[in-house]
């Protein structure tokens, strides 16, 4: 969790959980949600495939108002099927996308097709809706819209974009991962000391404001300030901290980067309007803030 000026708004995410690519939610009525769910049944069945009667393998309807389609996603397709569920709670529209081998499982041992459906089922029936500004208490999942309940840790990630109110140039971008960053990549004063190396003289632009070790909440990790000038000559900054983290849940990898004199939305670079003095009291009021989401009696937090 981390405070934002209040006006602040989640412009972008990007989530993932066992495994499963999560949709941005929509809203919709009970009656458009059956009639999309019909008309994606009827493509599927009425579309032939090269082995077998259509792309549609199979159609589950575990829980009200919950769909998983099991199908092809193209004709000539027989190594991998899609397997997507649907919920619709509340006006809202759900869904959760995974994927299934086709390779002949061991014997006594399920198939990966009835195993994927198994973890869907448990992902569907575990949902429930969400306010972006509601903090649950028990142990689970957050996401945009939305809240998976599992005392459990599952392959979980998640990355996140905040516009800041009254900077239009300005975001802050969160994300944790459940993979240990050292299995793929250096160190952040590393990487960075290395980028400044690669660009010679064009460094001289680059200015450093701060770097070193810094505690971010429960976790250790490093930070990396910079301001730069973008290709038509106007300074922005680039903030990041990240940790290494090992691949649990308890020391997940982390990263929370500010980035000022971003694009608008015709692509032009923006003047940003913070100073280096105000872009650092942000950062540090935005890294300060950082903590665990309070769980009660539960075997796990979450960030």
């Amino acid at each position: 969790m981390v405070d934002m000026p209040a006006g602040s708004v989640l412009s972008g995410g990007n989530y993932r959980y066992d495994f499963a690519r999560l949709e941005k939610p929509k809203a919709t009525s009970l009656e458009e949600f059956e009639t999309e769910m019909a008309a994606k049944e009827k493509t599927l069945r009425s579309t032939k495939h090269n082995v077998e009667p259509s792309l549609l393998r199979l159609l589950l309807k575990p829980y009200p108002h919950s769909w998983i389609f099991v199908y092809w996603e193209q004709s000539g397709i027989t190594s991998v099927a899609q397997v997507d569920g649907y919920r619709w709670i509340d006006g809202t529209r759900y869904v959760f996308k995974k994927e299934a081998g086709m390779s002949k499982p061991k014997t006594g041992t399920m198939s990966r097709q009835d195993y994927t459906i198994d973890r869907m089922r448990k992902i569907l029936s575990s949902l429930r809706k969400r306010s972006n500004h509601e903090i649950p208490t028990e142990s689970g999942y957050c996401f945009e819209g939305g809240f998976i309940a599992n005392p459990e840790w599952e392959m979980e990630e998640a990355g996140i974009d905040i516009t800041i109110a009254g900077h239009p140039d300005a975001f802050v971008s969160v994300w944790f991962y459940p993979l240990a960053r050292s299995a793929h990549s250096k160190p952040l004063l590393d990487r960075m000391g290395g980028v400044l190396q690669t660009l010679g003289q064009m460094a001289n632009s680059v200015h450093v404001l701060r770097k070193g070790e810094r505690q971010a909440g429960p976790y250790m990790g490093q930070e990396f300030l910079a301001s730069a000038p973008s290709s038509r000559g106007m300074r922005g900054h680039k903030f990041i901290w990240e940790t290494e983290g090992d691949g649990t849940l308890d020391t997940p990898a982390l990263k929370i980067e500010l980035t000022t004199g971003y694009r608008d939305k015709n692509g032009n670079p923006q003047q940003t309007r913070l100073t280096d003095e105000q872009a650092i009291k942000l950062w540090d009021e935005v890294l300060n803030s950082f903590r665990l989401r309070p769980v009660v009696a539960t075997q796990r937090n979450q960030p």
